[in-house]
């Protein structure tokens, strides 16, 4: 199929190619730089060659290699990405010398891609791509809302431990207040009608927790008085506040990108499974973009890095490891949390999770055997569109 390939090894600044005749015989080996004048250059020197014929390879650099990936992609070349760790295990088998450098990496990037094209997956620049950055971003600012949260728990354990255990302090009435008065003894400052006034000045879902009884507990509280520590607790606040806005600004980015795309309809599969949400399906179908990608259950486990690794000599050595953490680290992140979803929600993987624990699996173990059984359902249910369907298991 293809006639030429092209390697390519991308550092912040500048990138080398090698260009592999099918025969492996070198044809092109350049640097250049990566801005709009490297990108042309290596345009005037692909365009001798047939865009059909030609492969153009490169390694995922975490955000490096993305502007010449797009770029190639909006000149219809057809264009993969590598993971690192495919490469680094291809050269240790075709060489044992530890000699490395930019051209040599670029030249077995363009080895590996005539030796494995067939198993590799073209490039696309659809929405489902694009939006992978908004995913990513979103599970930032969710961890950082979840350390501030532990952090104000933290901080009002001192200030005023009384409310921390009578009240959800996140609602957005609880936080008003606490903004306006940081500690028991700047809530004992306050009447009771401007605290019942601050309780009522947000809309949603209201506390369960009077003015009256606030005060109260804000007269037997054993806190401490600390200005400087109530200055803590109002940053830290107004940050969570501020955060909690972006996150839902990009939610609503998110979901206007994905209305367009058929993504939807695997979302809608996945959550027909109980325990799997909006917010994980999302990015599990982001990462994966599309299913299609895997001929196996095992390819999909391999590309997330949930299987197992192995370690074998012989006969005489096989050990099945921990997982082999050698894939995607957002979608770990992911099945892990769907997997726990499901164990809360779904009888099937509930029980399957308790089965596990019985015969002896550790906690961490046994979660990830059920983000293995899950990601199989997965996979069924995908590449048959169909939706998910909980059998009642047979009584005796």
């Amino acid at each position: 199929m293809y006639e030429q390939f092209c390697g390519i090894d991308i550092s912040k600044d500048s990138f080398d190619f090698t260009l592999l005749e099918s025969s492996g015989e070198v044809k092109l080996q350049e640097k250049l730089t990566m801005d709009r004048d490297g990108f042309n250059t290596f345009l005037e020197y692909l365009s001798s060659y047939s865009k059909d014929k030609l492969l153009v390879s490169m390694e995922a650099t975490g955000i490096y290699h993305l502007p010449l990936l797009s770029f190639l992609l909006e000149n219809s070349f057809k264009s993969v990405v590598i993971n690192p760790i495919l490469i680094k295990s291809f050269i240790g088998s075709t060489t044992l010398r530890k000699t490395k450098n930019d051209k040599k990496d670029a030249t077995s990037i363009a080895l590996f891609s005539l030796k494995s094209y067939q198993s590799l997956h073209l490039a696309t620049s659809d929405t489902i791509e694009s939006v992978r950055p908004l995913i990513r971003e979103r599970e930032t600012l969710s961890k950082d809302i979840a350390r501030l949260k532990t952090e104000i728990k933290a901080t009002l354990v001192q200030l005023f431990p009384e409310l921390l255990k009578n009240t959800n302090i996140f609602t957005k009435s609880i936080l008003n207040l606490l903004l306006q008065a940081p500690s028991r003894k700047a809530i004992r400052n306050l009447k009771k009608q401007k605290i019942q006034k601050l309780l009522d000045s947000t809309s949603g879902n209201k506390v369960r927790i009077s003015a009256d009884e606030i005060l109260s507990l804000a007269k037997d509280s054993i806190a401490i008085s600390d200005k400087y520590l109530e200055k803590v607790l109002t940053s830290k606040i107004r940050r969570l506040i501020t955060i909690q806005d972006e996150l839902s600004i990009l939610d609503e980015e998110l979901q206007n990108s994905l209305e367009d795309t058929d993504i939807n309809d695997d979302i809608e599969l996945l959550q027909s499974i109980p325990g799997i949400g909006s917010v994980t399906s999302k990015n599990f179908m982001v990462e994966v973009s599309s299913i299609n990608k895997f001929n196996s259950v095992k390819q999909l486990c391999a590309f997330i890095g949930i299987d197992p690794s192995v370690r074998q000599s012989g006969t005489s050595v096989n050990y099945r490891g921990k997982i082999s953490k050698r894939g995607n680290a957002n979608l770990r992140r992911t099945i892990w949390q769907m997997a726990i979803g499901t164990i809360r929600s779904c009888e099937k993987f509930n029980t399957y999770f308790n089965k596990k624990r019985e015969e002896g699996k550790k906690f961490k173990q046994a979660v990830i055997a059920v983000a293995n059984k899950l990601l199989k359902t997965i996979f069924i249910l995908l590449k048959n569109k169909a939706m998910f369907d909980e059998k009642p298991h047979p009584t005796t």
